[in-house]
């Protein structure tokens, strides 16, 4: 049984939203704490910055597991993660969005593989996981072209033993929007997306309990997926035709989702959407 509650004002030209659940009686406990203040300048910026807490039991699949495999039978009491951190936001369509996210971790939950049995186990971090990221976005215009980019800067400054992540991230869309023929009846988007995220000791699937743990053999990533996508509509109907990974012939059979999975190939959809009724 959990009790929470919202409050929103405005003092001056500062929006104050605060949001707390607090689980009062039940087998688990747990609590749920933000509060955020904005600013914003008419239409040319908006900064926020939200500071939040949360205490909450790990997933189900860490306390207790049953199975026919005597390797993976478990139940664990494991103290609740606590998360803390703090947001930064400045949201301007005419500059950048960028934000900056500082977050700890207490009690972090992970699965690893067992030093004597090697089958994948239950764990839980004693130390802290402190963890930084900074993501920046911005579309750039030249007439009917647009450059849609979207950056992120991530990295585990304590406990990367337990919690892994690609250190850069990246995104980028090229493509031209515009309506076409005489008479404006069909609006074209065309383009080519590049993704890609730096080599980092990936997690491993373990399909026997839906889970990913931790691996030290090998890094993943390094590898660019490139899109490309058409996409027109006529009234009410719309059509999308879209190249995926049309790279994977040419830049070397080196992707994959998680170790011994690899990621899709060059795949070819299409889609058709059509409203009758308005």
């Amino acid at each position: 049984f959990a009790l929470g509650g919202e409050w929103h004002t405005k003092l001056k030209k500062f929006n104050i939203d605060v949001d707390a659940s607090q689980i009062v009686t039940g087998n688990l406990t747990g609590h749920a704490y933000s509060g955020m203040a904005s600013f914003k300048v008419d239409s040319l910026f908006t900064i926020s910055g939200r500071a939040f807490s949360t205490s909450r039991a790990p997933n189900f699949n860490f306390l207790l597991n049953q199975s026919d495999y005597k390797q993976y039978n478990w139940q664990n009491n494991f103290k609740n993660e606590e998360v803390n951190g703090i947001d930064f936001v400045f949201d301007s369509k005419k500059w950048i969005f960028a934000s900056v996210n500082l977050t700890n971790i207490d009690n972090y939950a992970y699965f690893d593989l067992d030093d004597i049995t090697g089958q994948t186990k239950p764990m839980q971090a004693s130390e802290t996981i402190n963890y930084f990221k900074v993501k920046l976005s911005k579309e750039i215009r030249f007439g009917k072209f647009a450059l849609d980019n979207q950056f992120i800067y991530q990295k585990v400054t304590s406990g990367e033993d337990q919690l892994r992540v690609p250190d850069f991230i990246t995104r980028n869309t090229f493509y031209y929007a515009n309506y076409i023929f005489k008479g404006k009846p069909m609006y074209l988007e065309t383009g080519v997306t590049f993704s890609y995220f730096s080599k980092y000791l990936m997690n491993a699937y373990n399909p026997l309990i839906s889970e990913f743990y931790l691996q030290d053999e090998r890094e993943y990533g390094g590898y660019p997926l490139l899109d490309f996508f058409v996409n027109f509509k006529v009234k009410t109907m719309r059509v999308y035709f879209k190249l995926e990974h049309f790279n994977s012939g040419f830049t070397g059979y080196d992707y994959y989702s998680a170790p011994d999975y690899p990621y899709r190939d060059f795949v070819i959809r299409l889609g058709l959407v059509w409203n009758f009724f308005i």
